[in-house]
């Protein structure tokens, strides 16, 4: 497809590239959606501002972050062919372009190969740090500068194959939960799934939490001051003080821990 090679350019060039604008038609005869546009854009395009909005007057530093720079490209179909056509561009950056020592450290160019992902999932499995994982793999392949990848892609490889491991123990805690409901009706769950159907966040509440927030629940704190868990989870609690000024529980959550990176 000709988008290939704009990203091989980006890729030698020193700047990263994302998708920006779609355009779908209706075939009538299949009803199916036929793709007629891109537009891909330098991954600096938009305003800081918009992504992570300064918290007390602060932001964190990031080695990437936006700066409104308008680069582009636009392809469209010709005729629902397959045939594409560069429709406009723009190579004008605003901003400088990564130096060369540091190209593989752009995300278009990092990514971890089939047979990669099946060392690092069995290391993982023997509970071998991702630390020395990616020494061991830099070592194998004669330096950093040719893994393609980084610690962090391979934490989030780990992380990743994780949860989708013990995907079934959401089926165990939510049949458990059920055979709670049929024992006790007041028994309350909800949860929340992602667009690939793994867990998201999950509350409950048993009888006892919920007569105690009727009782003591004038003034409530969500406590989530505790480590995450293997599914990468953070446990919260709500709680009170009750008559006695002990702490009661109104109810517990896991919530998905999410590491957001520019």
């Amino acid at each position: 497809m000709a988008d290939q090679s704009y990203y091989d350019f980006a890729s030698s060039t020193g700047f990263s590239v994302r998708l920006g604008s779609t355009k779908n038609i209706l075939d009538k005869e299949t009803g199916q959606k036929i793709l007629v546009m891109k537009r891909l854009l330098c991954s600096k395009q938009g305003s800081p501002n918009l992504i992570l909005p300064p918290t007390n007057g602060t932001r964190r530093k990031n080695g990437v972050s936006r700066c409104g720079c308008l680069a582009s490209i636009k392809f469209k179909r010709i005729d629902r062919s397959d045939k594409w056509v560069t429709d406009s561009v723009n190579l004008d950056h605003n901003h400088p372009f990564t130096t060369p020592s540091k190209i593989r450290y752009l995300p278009i160019n990092r990514s971890i190969s089939h047979t990669s992902k099946i060392l690092f999932s069995l290391l993982a499995d023997v509970n071998v740090p991702v630390s020395q994982q990616a020494v061991y793999f830099s070592n194998q392949l004669g330096g950093p500068e040719n893994m393609g990848c980084m610690t962090l892609d391979i934490n989030n490889m780990v992380r990743d194959d994780r949860i989708d491991l013990k995907n079934y123990d959401v089926d165990l805690i939510v049949e458990e939960f059920e055979m709670k409901k049929l024992k006790n009706a007041h028994f309350f769950y909800d949860l929340v799934k992602d667009d690939e159907g793994r867990l998201k966040h999950l509350f409950w509440a048993d009888p006892t939490m919920i007569e105690n927030y009727k009782l003591f629940g004038d003034s409530v704190t969500f406590d989530t001051t505790y480590k995450t868990n293997v599914y990468s989870m953070v446990f919260g609690m709500f709680c009170g003080v009750n008559h006695h000024r002990k702490t009661t529980i109104f109810g517990s959550a896991f919530l998905k821990y999410f590491v957001h990176s520019l």
